[in-house]
């Protein structure tokens, strides 16, 4: 392109990758803490030649029809399930996203959760501020040891390698399920390999660390959890949807499940028409069981600050007529330039 291209930013992005694309590009800047008006989102967009697409923002095939110049949609992130692909590729619109960036941060929330739910530390902060401790107690609060459990980790990719090397570290036996099977990794981990019925069947703790694709949406739904340990632990810090919450709630009630942390829920997943609106109200009345946090898995100031460098980089590789290493769909690399 002769003249600076025009790259829409749709919502707040750090200097550290704002003044990247600032040194090359065109900005419009939105500067929002969260999702624009659909109407503003769709205008804005219908200028750019490229635009930086956040996790809230839907990037459907109506947005990309009425974006005559859009040649590249960067994801903040690592998911794009908010991102219609299919309607990218075909516009000959490339789609990036940050293979690496957020793994390191999302895999330490992980770990974090998993210890919160067994050892009940948010129960025990309410019951510190509630005036009611006076000491300690025999019987209080007695959790479950994650030390030597039995973890099994569905999706083994790059996040759910690095909370299998950090649950190592506590002799965690671990196994785990994906759709390809990494024999590298699994001698380098020392893990092993389950099918999901099995892996489901002998973990006392299972992570969810998939993607997001219509056909895993309910991965961990009524059928799945009932083939899991009386008591196990369920954690989700993949995508909202591959659990039913609902189904969770009701396990919970029975007993079947003994616990619930997640950091990510079922109404956040708009490439879901169907989806429920807000958490379901059964998981949030029971604060005894449960362990939640408001999507905090990239939630540090250097995690952001990596993927806002991360997005930028992959952004200019691709208008600048590169395969970004990020490319979910590389065919269309070569028409980016326009």
């Amino acid at each position: 392109m002769s003249a600076r291209p025009r790259v829409f930013v749709a919502q707040w992005m750090p200097t550290a990758g704002t003044d990247r694309l600032a040194a090359h590009c065109a900005l419009d800047l939105s500067g929002s803490l969260g999702p624009l008006p659909r109407e503003e989102l769709l205008a804005r967009s219908s200028r750019a030649d490229a635009m930086v697409a956040f996790v809230s923002d839907y990037v459907d095939a109506e947005l990309v029809e009425q974006a005559p110049s859009l040649r590249v949609v960067a994801s903040f992130g690592k998911g794009f399930d908010n991102i219609d692909v299919a309607a990218c590729t075909r516009r000959g619109v490339l789609v990036t996203i940050n293979p690496e960036a957020l793994t390191e941060s999302t895999a330490d929330l992980a770990l974090g959760l998993i210890l919160a739910a067994c050892r009940n530390v948010a129960a025990g902060d309410r019951h510190v501020r509630s005036g009611r401790f006076h000491g300690w107690h025999p019987t209080d609060l007695l959790g479950r040891e994650f030390h030597g459990s039995a973890l099994g980790i569905v999706g083994f990719g790059a996040i759910g390698q690095a909370i299998a090397r950090r649950a190592s570290a506590f002799d965690a036996r671990i196994t785990y399920f994906d759709p390809v099977r990494r024999p590298e990794a699994e001698s380098r981990l020392n893990v092993s390999y389950r099918d999901f019925g099995d892996l489901l069947a002998g973990s006392e703790i299972v992570v969810l660390a998939a993607d997001l694709r219509l056909a895993n949406r309910h991965l961990l739904g009524r059928e799945a959890i009932g083939r899991m340990k009386p008591g196990a632990l369920l954690v989700n810090v993949g995508r909202g949807s591959l659990v039913d919450e609902a189904a969770v709630a009701d396990s919970l009630a029975t007993g079947a499940l003994g616990g619930f942390a997640a950091d990510v829920f079922e109404f956040e997943d708009e490439s879901i028409p169907e989806r429920p609106r807000s958490i379901h109200p059964a998981l949030l009345a029971r604060a005894d069981a449960t362990v939640f946090t408001p999507h905090l898995g990239t939630g540090t100031v250097a995690a952001r600050d990596r993927l806002a460098v991360s997005t930028a980089e992959q952004l200019l590789a691709a208008l600048g007529g590169e395969i970004p290493s990020g490319a979910v769909n590389p065919a269309v690399a070569r028409g980016v330039t326009g």
